[in-house]
């Protein structure tokens, strides 16, 4: 699948899980996991003064995602990740955002 079709359908389901808590937007790449196994790596970005979102929706967000993707033909592993702009970003943060 495209990085485009992954962003719709994603952002479909991110919508429709966490919309109530503030869900602004996702970005998508593909990449490589750590045993170098083709993966794709996204974050949900919140709106600001969105608060911390529940683990239990968070993950349910993330299996529904995965499911989707098998149903389609796609194999590799979404990785997700959430940001709140509120956060403080630290320098280590930083340099994990770094391709």
């Amino acid at each position: 699948m495209t990085e485009g079709e992954i962003r719709t359908i994603a952002n479909e389901i991110l919508s429709r899980t966490l919309g109530s808590s503030g869900y602004e937007r996702v970005e998508v790449r593909p990449g490589f996991d750590h045993a170098g196994e083709p993966s794709w790596f996204l974050k949900a970005v919140f709106k600001p003064g969105s608060g911390v979102t529940d683990g239990r929706r968070l993950n349910g967000a993330n299996a529904d995602l995965r499911m989707k993707l098998l149903e389609r033909g796609e194999d590799r592993f979404p990785y997700l990740n959430v940001e709140y702009p509120d956060d403080e970003v630290l320098a280590d943060d930083e340099e994990l955002e770094k391709p």
